[in-house]
């Protein structure tokens, strides 16, 4: 099964069929969920998901992830502690298709606009800070 079918066939809608959160966690085929996933992602505000080496992931490549997500809408960000960095094609840096652990944190800019001018204002104020080593 997919999760579009589940979310379809299994899962009460609510609030108009909007996902307010969605949480994958499935251990390195998180890609492989969200491949089955289109129609859910349309109707998702906030995604987060988890990049590493293992299951598919060690031969799926993020950047191809980060694409199919924002032609859905979405806006990816490495997150942390008050702090985002944007990841898409202008902002991508060759050492991160490196396969470490880490979260990505998607926001849907097209039916949730607010919370993504936030996240990218939280970018952009990671960027000015100063770095201290």
């Amino acid at each position: 099964y997919s999760l579009d079918y589940y979310m379809e066939e299994v899962a009460k809608k609510k609030d108009n069929g909007r996902i307010h959160l969605l949480s994958i966690d499935v251990e390195g085929y998180d890609f492989d969920v969200l491949l089955g996933a289109n129609r859910t992602l349309t109707r998702t505000e906030y995604l987060e998901f988890e990049y590493n080496w293992m299951g598919s992931w060690g031969k799926q490549n993020l950047i191809d992830a980060v694409m199919m997500l924002d032609g859905l809408g979405f806006t990816c960000y490495w997150a942390g502690s008050d702090k985002a960095w944007r990841i898409d094609e202008s902002c991508w840096l060759d050492h991160f298709s490196w396969h470490a652990w880490s979260n990505v944190a998607c926001v849907n800019r097209i039916i949730n606009p607010q919370v993504a001018r936030n996240i990218e204002e939280t970018f952009i104020k990671t960027l000015q800070e100063e770095v201290v080593y």
